[in-house]
């Protein structure tokens, strides 16, 4: 069947990069003479009257259902091979079809022209059968990069499959064999991909050479990777075994050691293949510290290096940062680190140098505010990084951190219309006459606000101006801000791309009017194509009625392809409990064609769960043959068993069964959950069956038994409500 398909597919699909080209410069030279009569081939065809221009399925010769763009050649106009060059180029463009050849008929009327198109297959549901992990199904599924919905290639296929095989190669399946076979659903145009895999044996680890560039013997090092010839070889046990390596050698202090594993040419003979272990140690690393005392503790908090296992600049300025703010908490607010590095070619070592300047240890006791007319200090004081010294703290003060509030005040005066806002600070280090003791005054001098004097919206068509409104911040006498602008853009681009316009635009134009505080704000949208929604195809379930999955989609034909009905319908199947994966993807996600057919793909999971486990109990009962005021000690081994069927009937309903049982006492219980109940998403119906046997006292066990069933309906007015009916039963022995 495989090959039978492939012989039909290779002429249909469209060729890529320069064969596309190539074949579409012959296409457009000579396919318009192909299927002519010997007639139209002696006539020529430049400059012919063009009287019907068709778009025609090679398959069926009827119409194309695809909405046809229009075309640069056009009926009652002569014919003319550019325009008939950028009529393929437009077709190709909407990406609905795989190859289009052009045919000219002579008719009384003039040139009929015909496009005759083959439609495009597009990847549905990728299975991978006879998969030993490692690799996962889910990591080999990404290997391959098949993306749903996307066109299918015979080449993008085969490009998929040795991707794979490289996977199998690095978990040590140097053996396996990868076929697939094709399923095409011609009504639909999916095509269904499933990979057979004979993973083979996985080879193990043979002979261990060393490139050995550490202090350290090969024997030591060996012991160190955990590494023998009984280990098979995966990428995972390989990576572990170059971290525990690496791990002992940043220890020993080469903080910028190197270990990197690679297997050899596999020996099939043996099912083994030799690994090469390169390591590398480097300088051991010496880390100084001068000007203040930093425990061992705290080094390795406040130096990345340590946890990094590496030494680069990025990390030592990192930690420079981290000793430098350390201080700044601990009231020196003028401290200083500098760090440098260099070469000990005597010892061999590479040192690392933090210089502290810690300075005099200050504290912050208040900060102040001049000038501010529009926020009070209450607000001003909630954007600082400035802390007053408060009980064990001196505060927290530096220099920069001065400067950054200073610009937050800024930015808060920027964007409530001061255009023209300065913010500067000065520090009284006397303050009330106590030496080191700081006061912090932050100088704002506002200037004139800005505000909008109208807001006008251009270019909406599909979307109303009230609509629009509706999530637009700024608005006629509001303060201009251009943090509002830009809050306005995303919020009107993200309502046109849950809309369907995913190539709408977005400009404002500001223009001055007679009063100097007053602004002209423009919207201009540019919307685009808006993408509708063809239909909608369910696919990837095997067990559960489709029914189920179609009432949880809120995507429907028809409609805009809103991203937020694509996010709730993942969040309903999600919701069911029944599937691991769902994704939601167009057909044709590139195509210039703006309606698009939908794939909901819904896998299942595993439909049984199954737990258990054992244990030893023990219990003090009171009364005993010869004294009814005693207690006794029993004990007695326990189990328990737990197992749950999902998706029964395929009506998304759980069976479970929970049993707890010991010679002691003994617990059961059985549960049918039905959510959806009666094809209604606020109905919901649950069956429970209870029954155990507890023992209190030596003299008498009691016997249970209860069943209940509960109906809870969702209502507007109370978020929940049920009815229960229940009934037990008590026995008593003595």
């Amino acid at each position: 069947m495989k090959a039978a398909y492939r012989d039909v597919l290779r002429p249909f699909a469209r060729p890529s990069g320069a064969a596309r080209r190539a074949l579409a410069a012959l296409a457009l030279a000579g396919s318009v003479m192909t299927n002519v009569t010997a007639r139209a081939q002696q006539a020529p065809v430049e400059g012919q009257r063009v009287a019907e221009i068709r778009v025609l399925y090679a398959t069926t010769g009827g119409n194309a259902e695809e909405l046809v763009p229009p075309l640069a050649l056009k009926a009652g106009k002569p014919f003319d091979f550019e325009a008939e060059r950028e009529s393929l180029r437009e077709l190709y463009r909407m990406g609905d079809y795989s190859n289009i050849q052009v045919t000219a008929t002579p008719e009384a009327e003039g040139l009929r022209v015909d496009f005759v198109v083959r439609r495009n297959y597009y990847v549905n549901v990728v299975r991978i059968e006879g998969l030993n992990s490692p690799p996962s199904e889910p990591a080999a599924l990404a290997s391959m990069r098949l993306s749903l919905g996307e066109p299918f290639r015979d080449s993008s296929l085969r490009e998929a499959v040795e991707r794979l095989t490289e996977v199998f190669a690095q978990e040590g399946l140097y053996l396996a064999k990868a076929s697939w076979t094709l399923e095409p659903h011609d009504d639909t145009r999916q095509m269904d991909i499933t990979v057979h895999v004979e993973p083979g044996p996985r080879a193990r680890a043979g002979s261990i050479s060393f490139k050995n560039e550490t202090p350290y013997p090969e024997s030591e090092i060996l012991s160190r990777l955990k590494l023998s010839g009984k280990d098979e070889i995966t990428s995972n046990r390989l990576l572990r075994a170059a971290q525990r390596l690496k791990n002992f050698l940043v220890g020993q202090g080469y903080l910028g050691a190197g270990v990197v594993i690679t297997p050899g040419t596999y020996d099939a003979q043996t099912n083994r293949a030799p690994l090469t272990c390169a390591v590398t140690a480097g300088p051991r690393v010496r880390v100084e510290i001068s000007g203040a005392n930093l425990s061992k503790g705290e080094r390795r908090k406040l130096l990345p290096i340590y946890a990094e296992g590496a030494v680069d600049e990025d990390l030592l300025q990192e930690g420079r940062r981290n000793i430098r703010d350390y201080f700044q908490r601990q009231g020196y607010f003028n401290a200083d680190v500098e760090v440098s590095s260099e070469e000990d070619t005597a010892r061999g070592e590479r040192v690392i140098r933090y210089d502290i300047t810690r300075g005099d240890r200050f504290r912050l006791d208040g900060i102040g505010f001049d000038g501010n007319k529009y926020f009070n200090q209450k607000m001003l004081a909630r954007r600082l990084q400035l802390q007053p010294a408060s009980f064990a703290s001196s505060g927290r003060y530096s220099q920069q951190l001065a400067r950054d509030d200073a610009d937050s005040i800024r930015g808060l005066y920027l964007s409530n219309g001061f255009r023209e806002a300065q913010v500067s600070t000065t520090v009284d280090d006397n303050y009330r006459g106590k030496k080191d003791h700081l006061f912090v005054t932050f100088h704002i001098v506002e200037g004139e606000q800005t505000r909008i004097a109208s807001l006008e919206l251009e270019g909406n068509q599909r979307i109303s101006t009230a609509t629009l409104l509706g999530v637009i911040g700024s608005t006629s006498g509001q303060p201009y801000s251009e943090a509002d602008i830009a809050s306005d853009r995303n919020n009107v681009l993200a309502l046109y791309f849950n809309e369907g316009f995913t190539d709408a635009h977005f400009q404002e134009e500001i223009q001055p009017t007679d009063a100097p505080d007053r602004l002209r704000l423009i919207y201009h949208i540019t919307e685009g194509t808006q993408i509708e929604v063809r239909n909608v195809l369910l696919t990837g379930y095997e067990y559960t009625r489709p029914g189920v999955i179609a009432r949880e989609v809120e995507v429907h034909a028809g409609q805009p392809l809103r991203e937020s009905d694509v996010l709730a319908t993942q969040r309903q199947l999600y919701n069911l409990g029944i599937f691991d994966r769902v994704q939601i993807e167009p057909q044709n996600p590139d195509g210039a064609d703006p309606k698009k057919t939908v794939v909901v793909d819904a896998e299942e999971g595993d439909r049984y769960t199954l737990g258990y486990g054992f244990g030893f109990e023990v219990q003090r009962l009171a009364g005993n043959s010869t004294n009814p005021t005693g207690t006794t000690l029993n004990e007695s081994p326990r189990g328990i068993f737990e197992i749950s069927r999902g998706d029964m009937f395929g009506r998304a309903q759980t069976l479970s069964f929970k049993a707890r049982a010991s010679t002691l006492e003994y617990r059961g219980a059985l549960g049918y959950t039905a959510d959806d109940f009666l094809a209604l998403r606020s109905l919901s119906f649950q069956l429970t069956g209870f029954a155990e046997k507890t023992q209190d006292i030596n003299t008498f066990t009691s016997t249970k038994a209860e069943g209940a069933r509960n109906w809870w309906k969702s209502s507007r007015r109370r978020a929940r409500c049920s009815t229960a009916i229940s009934t037990g039963a008590c026995k008593r022995r003595t």
